[in-house]
């Protein structure tokens, strides 16, 4: 039998999964097309564990309607770069949740956090 082919997005959804869960982080996503990345508050978190202290939760909001749900990826992506991971992404690819770009924002935090350990 054959070895499966790699499957580069589900290792880094795995990734995701797993760093907020010990984390104890309540957001999480099912995919890279999941609509709770519109409110990016999976990726808070996410930067969150990677380098824990770093996200002042008072600036982030409910992400209820499209201006706060920009305010949140703006946020978001500033400290993702903060924490050191290359992101391309712009704040909109995660409020329109492009599934590449936002393969991309995950794939970089994902890196980020490998160099770290």
């Amino acid at each position: 039998s054959s070895p499966l082919p790699a499957r580069p997005g589900v290792d880094v959804s795995c990734n995701l999964c797993m760093q907020l869960t010990q984390g104890r982080k309540s957001s999480s996503i099912t995919g890279f097309k999941d609509l709770a990345i519109s409110t990016s508050l999976p990726v808070i978190d996410l930067v969150d564990c990677i380098r824990p202290g770093i996200i002042d939760y008072d600036l982030v909001n409910s992400a209820s309607d499209d201006e706060e749900k920009l305010l949140n990826a703006k946020y978001a992506i500033s400290m993702s770069r903060k924490c050191g991971a290359r992101i391309y992404a712009l704040p909109e690819d995660l409020v329109e949740v492009k599934p590449k770009m936002v393969l991309t924002v995950f794939a970089c935090l994902m890196a980020r956090s490998l160099q770290k350990a």
